[in-house]
C-alpha cells in the first residue's frame, strides 16, 4: 500500500500535470492546474483528457520506460491532445471510450517509438504522435455506426447553461462581448484552439498563467501571433482570422519552441522567430491545400515539422553561431537563459580540455598569436615562451652560447594527458642568432589528447627527452627541456594545438584553462584565455589544503551543526552522489536539497541549485560558489550567480525577465578571497571571505558574505550572513 501511494504521489501526479503544462514546454504546476480547468470548459473533453493521460501515464510507468521522461509528461502530453479532441468532436460512449484507450496507446507507441528514433539525433517528437493517432480515428470514424459526431460545440451555450446555468452563460457572454481590438480577440482564441476551444474566456486564463510562469514565454506569443497576423494579411490570406482548430496555435507554438526552449532567449532567436513564423504559414497553406485531397485536417503537424527540421538544421552547423541550442532543459526559458548567461564565460572547462601551461615559474610570451616574426595564416594559433629578467632581457650578460639564455635548459611539462604520437630527436642547437632553416621545427613533441586535438612543443634540446612515442604522459610531467633547434635564433619554446599529428600542421585557436597573468599591481587570475604578446605569466600552484578540503567525493557523509536558537544545536547531514549523468552534487535529505558542482583539479565551482533556499545547503551553495584550489593571498575570484537563483527583489526581476534576451541590466555577482592564513607558504589553516552583491545598471548593493574556515584537510567551518538570515556552521563528522 505505502509503495503503491509513493508511486501515485512522486510518479503519476507530476506525470499528469507535466503532461497538461508541457504543452507550453514547461513543467509549472500552476499552468497545469489552469490547463486542467479549462479543459473542463467542455467537460466531455476535460474528462476524456484526464483519462487518456492517466491511461497513458500508468501504462508507461508499468512497462518500465523512462521514469524522468514519464514526470515530465514527454510520453503523455499527445494522449491528452488525443483525448481532448475526441472529447470536442465525438459524443461520449462505450465505444468512444474503448476506442479512446486504444488511441492513447496508440499515440505512447508512437511516441516511444520517435523518442528513440529521433533522439539519437538529439531532436524531440513533438506533437506527430497525436496528429498520427488522431488520424486513426477521423480517418475510418464514418464507419463506426456506434460513434457519432458531437453537436455541443455548435450549441455550446446551452452547455455552458447546463454546467453553471444563467451566472456562468452570462459570464462567458461578457467575456466574449468585451469591446477589444479584432487582433487581441483572435490572439486569445488561438491560444484556446490549443484545447480544441475557441473561446475568450480560455484565451484569457491561459495567457495569464504563461505570464506568470514566464514572461519570455509569453511575449514570444504575443511575436509569433503578430508576425503571423500581419503576414496573413499582407499576402491577403484568409488566414487572417485563424478560425481553424490549431491554425493560430502553430504559430504561438513554433514562437515559443524556437524563440526560448529549444534555444536560449537572445535576439537572435527572436529574430528566427519572426522568420520561421512566415515560413510555417506557408507550410500550413500547403497543407490546407494537400488536407482536401485526403480530408484530413492537419492540426499542429505544420508546427512540428517546422520545429524539427529547424533545430536538425542547427544541428549540422560547424561552428555554434549566435543562436545556441539549450543544452541543459530546466523547462523555464528565464531559468534557462540566466543559466547559460552565468555559465557562459565560467563552463568552458566543459566546451575546452583543459590546456595548462606547459612550464614551470614565470614565462615571457615574445611572440603571440599572428605574431610580427613567424605566426602568420593558417599557422598564425601559435606562442612562443622565454624566460626573461626585470628588465626584460632574455639573457645574461653574454648571449654567445644558449647556455646563456635563461629558458635554456629549463624543463618542459605536458600540457594535459596525452599519448605521445611524434618524436623529432635528431636535430642540434643553434648558436644564437643563427637558424636552421631545414627543419624548421627542430626538436618536437607532438601529443594527442583527443581525437583531433593534439598539442605541439617545438625548439626542443636534442638528448633530453623523457618520454618516447607511444607513452601515456600525465598533466605536469617533464617531457622534455628547452632548446634551440631549428628555426629558432634564440632558445624558447613554441607551442602550438592542432588537429592533425603531423609536427607543422595547421594551428587550431585553443585557450589555455587556468594560469596566472603578471600585472604592475600583483597576479591576476586568468581562466580559458590566450596568453597575449608581452605578457608575463605563470601556472597556479596547488594548495593541498584547499584541494583535500572541496575533494568531495561519492558516498562522502558530511555534518554540520547549526545554532538554531535557545541553546539548540541541529545537526544537517549531507551525502555526495553522482546521477545517472556522472555529474556529481551534495544532497541533503531533510530539505531534498541539492547542488550540483564540479572539480577540475584546479577549481572548484557549483553549476546548480534545486530545492529550499532556507537550507544549510543553499547557504553553502552562496559561500562557496566558485573556490580556487591554489592559494594567493592577493587574489580575488569574481563570477556571476545565476540570476533565477537570487531573488532578492521578485517584482524587479519580473520586469527584467520581459527584457533579459536583449539587455540584462540586474546582475547577481559573487566574490571570493582568503583573508587568513597561518603560513604563506604552505599554510595549514586558511580562512576564505566572499560577498554576493545584486547590481543593478552596474551599481552594486550588497546582499550577503559568507567565511569559510579551513583545517585538517577539511571545510571545519562557515557561515553565510544576509539582511534577512544568519546560519554558522561547525562541522561534526571529524
Amino acid at each position: 500500500m505505502l509503495e503503491a501511494f509513493n508511486t501515485f504521489r512522486k510518479i503519476i501526479v507530476p506525470a499528469t500535470l507535466n503532461s497538461y503544462s508541457v504543452l507550453f514546454f514547461f513543467n509549472n504546476r500552476l499552468l497545469a492546474y489552469v490547463l486542467i480547468l479549462v479543459t473542463f470548459f467542455n467537460l466531455s473533453a476535460g474528462l476524456s483528457g484526464l483519462i487518456a493521460v492517466l491511461a497513458t501515464v500508468l501504462i508507461a510507468n508499468s512497462m518500465g520506460f523512462d521514469k524522468l521522461k514519464l514526470k515530465q509528461g514527454i510520453y503523455s502530453f499527445n494522449a491528452l491532445l488525443v483525448g481532448i479532441g475526441m472529447g470536442t468532436l465525438f459524443e461520449p460512449g462505450l465505444v468512444f471510450f474503448v476506442l479512446l484507450l486504444l488511441v492513447s496507446l496508440a499515440s505512447l507507441i508512437i511516441s516511444v517509438i520517435l523518442s528513440g528514433w529521433l533522439g539519437k539525433y538529439g531532436l524531440p517528437f513533438l506533437s506527430i504522435p497525436f496528429v498520427f493517432s488522431f488520424w486513426l480515428i477521423l480517418l475510418p470514424s464514418g464507419q463506426f455506426a456506434n460513434l457519432g459526431l458531437t453537436q455541443r460545440n455548435v450549441f455550446w451555450m446551452n452547455e455552458m447553461y447546463s454546467v453553471g446555468g444563467k451566472t456562468l452563460l452570462d459570464f462567458f457572454q461578457t467575456i466574449d462581448n468585451l469591446p477589444v481590438s479584432q487582433m487581441v480577440v483572435v490572439y486569445l482564441r488561438s491560444l484556446s484552439s490549443i484545447l480544441f476551444q475557441d473561446n475568450l474566456i480560455t484565451g484569457i486564463l491561459i495567457a495569464f498563467a504563461l505570464l506568470l510562469a514566464s514572461r519570455i514565454t509569453f511575449l514570444l506569443t504575443i511575436t509569433g501571433f503578430v508576425t503571423a497576423y500581419f503576414f496573413a494579411h499582407l499576402i491577403g490570406s484568409d488566414m487572417a482570422s485563424f478560425s481553424f482548430y490549431n491554425i493560430g496555435a502553430n504559430y504561438i507554438l513554433v514562437a515559443i519552441a524556437v524563440g526560448g526552449f529549444f534555444t536560449i532567449p537572445s535576439g537572435y532567436s527572436f529574430l528566427w522567430v519572426i522568420l520561421l513564423v512566415p515560413l510555417t504559414s506557408l507550410v500550413i497553406l500547403f497543407m490546407t491545400k494537400l488536407g482536401t485531397y485526403v480530408q484530413l485536417p492537419f492540426f499542429s503537424l505544420p508546427f512540428s515539422m517546422v520545429v524539427i527540421s529547424f533545430l536538425y538544421f542547427l544541428i549540422l552547423r560547424i561552428k555554434p553561431g549566435k543562436l545556441v541550442l539549450t543544452q541543459i532543459q530546466n523547462y523555464s526559458p528565464e531559468i534557462n537563459l540566466y543559466s547559460y548567461t552565468g555559465s557562459v564565460a565560467r563552463l568552458k572547462g566543459a566546451q575546452y580540455l583543459p590546456l595548462y601551461l606547459p612550464f614551470w615559474g614565470e614565462w615571457f610570451v615574445s611572440q603571440g598569436y599572428d605574431g610580427k616574426f613567424t605566426h602568420k595564416g593558417e599557422w598564425g594559433s601559435a606562442v612562443d615562451f622565454v624566460i626573461v629578467n626585470e628588465n626584460n632581457h632574455t639573457h645574461g650578460i653574454s648571449s654567445n652560447s644558449c647556455e646563456d639564455f635563461y629558458c635554456y635548459n629549463k624543463p618542459v611539462i605536458a600540457p594535459a594527458d596525452g599519448i605521445i604520437e611524434e618524436i623529432t630527436d635528431f636535430v642540434d642547437d643553434n648558436e644564437p642568432g643563427k637558424v636552421n632553416s631545414n627543419q624548421n621545427w627542430g626538436n618536437t613533441l607532438v601529443i594527442k589528447h583527443l581525437n583531433n586535438l593534439y598539442s605541439q612543443l617545438s625548439h626542443l634540446k636534442s638528448g633530453t627527452f623523457r618520454v618516447k612515442k607511444g607513452d601515456f604522459v600525465r598533466q605536469g610531467e617533464v617531457v622534455a627541456f628547452c632548446g634551440n633547434s631549428g628555426r629558432s635564433p634564440e632558445p624558447h619554446l613554441h607551442f602550438q594545438v592542432q588537429s592533425t599529428p603531423l609536427p607543422g600542421a595547421k594551428t587550431v585557436s585553443f585557450p589555455f584553462a587556468y594560469y596566472l597573468l603578471k600585472l604592475e599591481q600583483g597576479w591576476n587570475f586568468c581562466a580559458f584565455r590566450i596568453p597575449l604578446e608581452g605578457e608575463v605569466i605563470s601556472n597556479l600552484e596547488p594548495n593541498s589544503l584547499l584541494k583535500a578540503s572541496f575533494d568531495f567525493q561519492p558516498g562522502m557523509i558530511i555534518k554540520f551543526k547549526i545554532d538554531t536558537g535557545g541553546g539548540l544545536d541541529k545537526t544537517v547531514t549531507w551525502e555526495v552522489f553522482t546521477d545517472t549523468y556522472n555529474n556529481k552534487y551534495i544532497f541533503c535529505n531533510e530539505t531534498q536539497s541539492a547542488a550540483y558542482f564540479i572539480n577540475d583539479g584546479t577549481m572548484f565551482y557549483f553549476t546548480s541549485f534545486y530545492g529550499d533556499q532556507k537550507s544549510l545547503l543553499y547557504s553553502f551553495y552562496l559561500t562557496a560558489f566558485k573556490v580556487l584550489l591554489s592559494y594567493y593571498s592577493t587574489i580575488k575570484i569574481n563570477d556571476l550567480f545565476p540570476l533565477h537563483i537570487i531573488r532578492k527583489n521578485r517584482l524587479s526581476l519580473f520586469l527584467h525577465d520581459f527584457v533579459s534576451p536583449f539587455y540584462q541590466f540586474i546582475k547577481a555577482k559573487y566574490s571570493i578571497k582568503p583573508v587568513w592564513a597561518d603560513s604563506p607558504v604552505n599554510p595549514a589553516h586558511i580562512k576564505l571571505a566572499s560577498k554576493v552583491q545584486i547590481s543593478y545598471f552596474e551599481t552594486n548593493h550588497d546582499e550577503g558574505s559568507g567565511e569559510l574556515i579551513l583545517s585538517d584537510n577539511r571545510i571545519t567551518e562557515f557561515s553565510y550572513k544576509s539582511s534577512h538570515s544568519c546560519v554558522c556552521a561547525r562541522r561534526t563528522d571529524i
